[in-house]
């Protein structure tokens, strides 16, 4: 009871980074952020600021869940401040090579003395309403895209932020990550998320709901506001979980432009 009070407690304190739904709304008034963590603390976590008349959102899944993950959702979180907040980066590519080198070295993870292989995937975009563009970078994570009664996939780089990886494959100076730029067209809205969504298993078969079913039901509902949008893929979620438990955390994040 101890462990699951002290648990508890972090909870509020994990929460209390995160934003309100109604803030993320004052700045991108049609958004959604449908956040389940599988394990009361989350290694999920969402992210938003807006820097020199650009907002900056991202969907970021740390290594493992539960109290793990927690722990390396707050380092991520304090790292994208100090990179967007005070070092005034914007480029999305750019934002993750910095947060890749700051994980790595406050991680000791080039030392032998480094106990923390661990890292994040993310996908991260900035949206710039002068120029009327979007640039975004993934490590792992893609971005989904609906526009033209279609849903356009950018993928990520195949390399995750930090990790072990980066010890058998190449120096943490080598990593690099790609920008990428698209037009923001009217009705357009983007959808970024973690893979706890997509990798549920459930339904009568006990099949993971996978990317293309989930991009069917983003297709199927595009015309619905976000707040009933996400409404939707709530309930398909738990009814495709059904009695079976959740296998990781989940986070989708919505947005209308």
């Amino acid at each position: 009871e101890k462990i699951i009070d002290s648990i508890t407690y972090a909870q509020g304190i994990q929460q209390s980074i995160l934003a309100e739904e109604k803030e993320i709304q004052n700045v991108l008034p049609d958004s959604f952020i449908y956040y389940q963590p599988k394990d009361i603390v989350s290694g999920d976590f969402y992210w938003i600021s807006s820097v020199n008349e650009k907002i900056i959102i991202a969907a970021v899944d740390c290594t493992g869940h539960g109290v793990p993950g927690a722990f390396m959702s707050m380092i991520g979180n304090s790292l994208l401040n100090q990179i967007v907040n005070e070092k005034k980066i914007t480029t999305p590519a750019d934002i993750l090579t910095q947060l890749h080198e700051d994980i790595y070295t406050s991680l000791h993870q080039k030392n032998k003395r480094g106990q923390s292989q661990d890292g994040m995937d993310i996908a991260l975009c900035t949206i710039d309403n002068n120029t009327r563009e979007i640039e975004f970078a993934g490590a792992k994570n893609p971005i989904y895209i609906m526009k033209n009664n279609m849903v356009e996939v950018c993928k990520g780089d195949m390399h995750s932020i930090g990790g072990s990886e980066i010890l058998k494959k190449e120096k943490a100076a080598g990593r690099k990550f790609t920008n990428h730029k698209f037009p923001i067209e009217n009705g357009m809205s983007i959808y970024l998320f973690t893979d706890g969504y997509v990798d549920q298993f459930g339904g009568e078969e006990r099949k993971k709901i996978g990317s293309e079913r989930f991009k069917d039901l983003l297709l199927a509902n595009r015309l619905l506001d976000m707040q009933q949008q996400k409404n939707v893929i709530k309930e398909t979620f738990e009814q495709w979980k059904g009695n079976n438990s959740q296998m990781d955390d989940v986070l989708v994040f919505g947005v209308r432009l």
